[in-house]
């Protein structure tokens, strides 16, 4: 095990004491090393105490590139040598809150009960995260991607539909009568939803005004099930309350410009097995769950 390795180890340990045991040195030793690691590096890279070990900001980032590196290098290996090319190590994935419990939890699991090798980290939120900062492996993105320096592949589609209680559909006729009902809103701080909608071969705009916000499609579903007003969104969140009745599609036939659903991750030459494998598996049950690119 040589100190990048070590270094691993009581990251992941806690402790010089856990690292130690891990690589079969005495305390003593793991602590000059690290210490001769800092050296070597200029920075300190853990925060000591007399019972745990806590990484530093920069010992946070050195740690992430250090895996990637480590994952990267075994993936090259697998690849020179024709060897097995198995999921290891730790596979750590950042998804939107709602879409990540439903989709991606149940691909980790699978993949974690498939592999014996393989720890998985899911880190759920409403936010975009940064994959090198947070060390990231892979990430699932919804929407339109920005310019990024990031490997993507498109994995899925979100189809939407506005969606509304029955009481508040019952007096839409026409897209004009869409103006006076308020938008229960995923994205916090907006006043205004604008957006544009496909009928009968026919563009058209639509602007509906915003008084209620919240960042969780759980809580937009229960807003919108309680009359509190209508929502753009994916068709998956609300499926079974339209077939049960509990809402109502406004607009039927009115095509609404679907959601793309990415898997990005950084930039490398050799993808590590877990991610790779990882994006396929994603991909495969999308399609299965109707979410795909077709």
């Amino acid at each position: 095990m040589d100190d990048d390795e070590l270094f691993l180890a009581v990251l992941d340990g806690g402790s010089f004491r856990a690292a130690a045991k891990a690589a079969g040195l005495d305390p003593s030793r793991v602590s000059r090393r690290i210490a001769a690691l800092e050296a070597r590096v200029g920075v300190k890279l853990l925060n000591r105490t007399t019972r745990a070990c806590a990484p530093t900001e920069t010992g946070t980032r050195y740690g992430e590139g250090i895996r990637r590196l480590t994952d990267a290098r075994a993936a090259l290996l697998a690849e020179v040598t024709g060897g097995q090319d198995v999921p290891k190590g730790r596979l750590r994935v950042a998804a939107p809150t709602d879409f990540g419990a439903r989709f991606v939890a149940p691909v980790l699991t699978k993949m974690s009960e498939t592999y014996a090798e393989l720890s998985v980290d899911l880190r759920l939120g409403s936010g975009f995260a940064d994959l090198l900062a947070e060390g990231i492996d892979v990430a699932i993105r919804i929407g339109n991607l920005s310019d990024s320096a990031l490997m993507a592949r498109r994995i899925g589609i979100s189809q939407r539909v506005l969606v509304a209680a029955p009481a508040i559909a019952a007096a839409v006729r026409t897209p004009a009568d869409l103006g006076d009902i308020s938008i229960v809103s995923y994205r916090t701080g907006m006043t205004e939803m604008r957006t544009s909608f496909e009928q009968g071969g026919v563009r058209q705009d639509l602007r509906m005004p915003c008084r209620y916000a919240v960042n969780s499609m759980t809580a937009v579903r229960d807003a919108v099930l309680a009359g509190r007003g209508a929502h753009l969104g994916p068709v998956w969140a609300f499926r079974d309350d339209l077939a049960q009745g509990d809402l109502v599609a406004l607009l039927p036939d009115a095509r609404f410009d679907p959601f793309p659903i990415h898997a990005v991750w950084s930039p490398t030459p050799y993808q590590p097995a877990a991610s790779r494998i990882f994006v396929t598996l994603m991909a495969e049950h999308l399609t299965k769950a109707g979410l795909s690119q077709a």
